[in-house]
């Protein structure tokens, strides 16, 4: 058995430097795709950078391997289950238009103005979270402008590890701003019967309906929570089927691409801010597990917070963050006319991370 797993082993590390190879001789596919293809490789092996100058810290985690993580858990926490419950032609001509319009001309016209070596891998990770805050039915051109937006942003404030706020959310925000209409609606139902190759090429017809936050902010009605859970509530396309982003999440968690205490705090302080206000003002607040279960919450707490640019870089100020991104998006949910309060809590942190970094730093070394 060690024998045929070494010869696998060997042929796949064949096939990898061969690849490489290739990239690495064609200026023009190393120019588009070398940045990704070594996040990706440095996901799979080990990365072969090493410090030259002491001090020496072993460790295989770099910024490549973060992206790649980030692109793999990406992949099979929304992309795979959008497309079972909406069909690969409602999925896959979206992400194809904003890594398009994203990376391969907006950041490609950027590189070359700002004559860099070659396009970074953070621009395949932020397109490829444009399409999962959108709903289902919003059309391609949409899609473009904000992948576009977003990249624009987040070079304009000096690329990978400069930004102020997440350059995806921010596109997202946007939007909200110049086509309200086009973001807060089109949400369809998704397809939940017995897959057949009709379902996972078009999904269903596209009947309307409105998202659970906004039935219970009309109606009062709470949904199923096995429904949110697995996928059976309209939603967008990245926060419907909740399962597999907790999946992804703690897989992410467990190769420390993202902060445990990021998630554990903002989702728990969401359940404890929620449970306290449904115990005081009554069946008119949202109930502590349909806040967990509903909207972008579990996309945003695994996945947007977790940006390690975005946030606090002490573990004290991880807490304070989470935990005011949690009363934040209680406080919107609740006492709001906007039924979802996930981007703008995410947003308002970001922008007073670095005071809350600055005064921790104050209170514990007394400067």
């Amino acid at each position: 058995m060690k024998k045929t797993f070494k010869n696998i082993e060997t042929i796949f590390n064949k096939s990898l430097n061969s690849i490489e190879t290739f990239i690495q001789s064609h200026p023009k596919v190393n120019f588009l795709f070398g940045a990704l293809f070594e996040a990706a490789d440095g996901l799979i092996r080990s990365t072969k950078d090493t410090a030259k100058n002491p001090p020496f810290i072993r460790s295989s985690m770099d910024v490549k391997q973060y992206m790649g993580g980030i692109l793999v858990a990406l992949f099979f926490g929304w992309v795979v289950p959008a497309i079972y419950f909406y069909g690969f032609m409602c999925v896959v001509p979206k992400l194809i238009v904003s890594f398009v319009v994203g990376v391969f001309i907006v950041d490609v016209l950027w590189v070359i103005l700002a004559r860099e070596e070659r396009i970074n891998e953070g621009g395949f990770v932020t397109c490829l979270f444009i399409p999962a805050f959108l709903p289902p039915q919003v059309p391609l051109w949409l899609i473009g402008v904000g992948a576009g937006i977003s990249i624009l942003f987040r070079n304009i404030l000096g690329g990978v590890g400069h930004n102020l706020v997440n350059p995806a959310l921010f596109g997202r925000l946007m939007l909200t701003i110049c086509f309200p209409t086009m973001v807060v609606s089109g949400w369809q139902e998704p397809f939940t019967g017995i897959p057949t190759i009709e379902s996972l090429m078009y999904g269903v017809d596209a009947v309307t309906h409105a998202t659970p936050l906004i039935v219970f902010k009309e109606t009062g009605e709470v949904t199923s929570y096995l429904s949110l859970l697995f996928g059976a509530s309209t939603g967008s396309l990245g926060e419907t089927c909740r399962i597999s982003l907790i999946i992804t999440g703690i897989w992410l968690c467990k190769k420390r691409i993202a902060n445990w205490r990021i998630p554990v705090a903002y989702l728990g302080s969401v359940f404890l801010f929620a449970a306290l206000f449904y115990l005081i003002l009554g069946k008119a607040m949202v109930p502590p597990m349909f806040q967990l279960l509903s909207g972008g919450l579990i996309f945003g707490a695994f996945f947007m917070a977790t940006d390690p640019i975005t946030t606090t870089y002490s573990q004290t100020g991880k807490w304070i963050f989470s935990i005011g991104c949690g009363f934040i998006t209680v406080v919107i949910r609740n006492f709001s006319p906007i039924p979802e309060g996930v981007m703008y809590a995410i947003l308002f942190m970001n922008l007073i991370g670095v005071p809350i970094q600055s005064i921790i730093l104050k209170l514990k070394y007394r400067t």
